[in-house]
């Protein structure tokens, strides 16, 4: 039986706090991801990309999970799905490995009625995008009654000031929300959640590489630019913030994805490195955070006028166009999807 634990923004990021609970004894964690849907509260946490790397740098296995708030009796069939969606987006884009532990924590409020049928879709949804390990957490009050036993064979049930959980399909066991008094929730598992792969795999999944143009990135981490697809002349180094405006997705000649930037050089398409940085689904509405024009046509030559800083719209499309991709707007016009200048509501 070992023991593992989960984090949130709640906890420190640094890689020092992550060593000291595997010295404590942790062999694993789980960083809290996402919350929500991109069209609900659309919550990541701000904390996870360092806690995930640090994490793993301190030598524990890593996982993720989603904050479930999903009610498809109130807000249709497609609520599960919209946040299964944004839990995957957010895995692939920090580079959370399909062997890795991905879990959806039930236990908001929200989910007064259709839990097990709203759980299931988000638990399919995750497994037909080819991650393999996921599990459902729970309180142990939900257990057989909001939630049907037969829902997983992953199940993570939390159950406090108790000596042994008696619930015999549980396969992790969080037992203390102050665990080794370092004020983070401890587990036991019973079974293991973390594979031996969790722990040893450097080499990123295909998963977590853009195969299609993402028009403009912006980095994540210092990258190398290079002459050649294969990397074998670097050119030289970029720091993290760095802007590419990409002309095509093109592969190594064994497989690897690569993106090309506008200047004829190549840069790396993993999705750990760079990011996209326009939005390529539809906001639903988003924030003015950089004044920006709003435009009648496609092609954004015919300007209405600019807008400041906190205006917001409504958006019912999103359209690739050219080189760029744009929002279409409730009211038929158009404006950039660039996230240095809109922002998700």
């Amino acid at each position: 039986m070992a023991d593992f634990n989960d984090v949130s923004n709640f906890q420190p990021k640094t890689k020092a706090y992550f060593q000291k609970l595997k010295s404590y004894g942790s062999k694993g964690v789980l960083v809290k991801l996402t919350q929500g849907s991109a069209g609900g509260s659309a919550y990541v946490n701000p904390s996870a990309k360092e806690q995930l790397i640090n994490a793993k740098a301190a030598g524990l296995a890593v996982g993720a999970y989603h904050y479930l708030q999903c009610n498809s009796a109130k807000y249709g069939a497609a609520d599960p799905v919209n946040e299964a969606k944004w839990f995957v987006k957010h895995l692939v884009a920090y580079g959370v490995s399909v062997t890795a532990p991905v879990v959806v924590d039930v236990e908001d409020s929200s989910l007064m009625s259709n839990a097990t049928k709203d759980v299931k879709a988000f638990v399919a949804y995750v497994e037909s995008q080819g991650y393999k390990n996921v599990w459902v957490y729970t309180m142990g009050s939900w257990f057989g009654s909001r939630l049907s036993a037969s829902l997983t064979k992953n199940w993570w049930i939390a159950s406090y000031g108790i000596a042994k959980l008696n619930i015999a399909a549980a396969k992790a066991w969080q037992y203390t929300d102050n665990w080794k008094g370092l004020g983070v929730d401890g587990s036991h598992g019973y079974e293991k959640m973390f594979t031996s792969s969790t722990v040893s795999a450097t080499k990123p999944e295909n998963a977590t590489y853009y195969n299609w143009n993402p028009k403009l990135v912006q980095t994540l981490t210092k990258i190398g630019i290079y002459k050649d697809v294969e990397f074998k002349h670097r050119v030289r180094y970029f720091k993290a913030g760095t802007q590419f405006k990409i002309k095509n997705v093109v592969k190594t000649k064994a497989g690897t994805p690569r993106l090309l930037t506008d200047s004829g050089f190549y840069i790396t398409a993993n999705r750990v490195n760079v990011k996209n940085w326009y939005y390529v689904d539809n906001p639903k509405a988003v924030k003015i955070i950089k004044a920006t024009y709003l435009y009648k046509d496609k092609d954004r030559t015919s300007r209405i006028r600019k807008y400041g800083k906190g205006t917001v719209f409504t958006i019912t499309n999103v359209i690739s166009w050219g080189c760029v991709w744009i929002l279409k707007t409730e009211s038929g016009y158009y404006l950039t999807a660039n996230k240095d200048y809109v922002k998700i509501m």
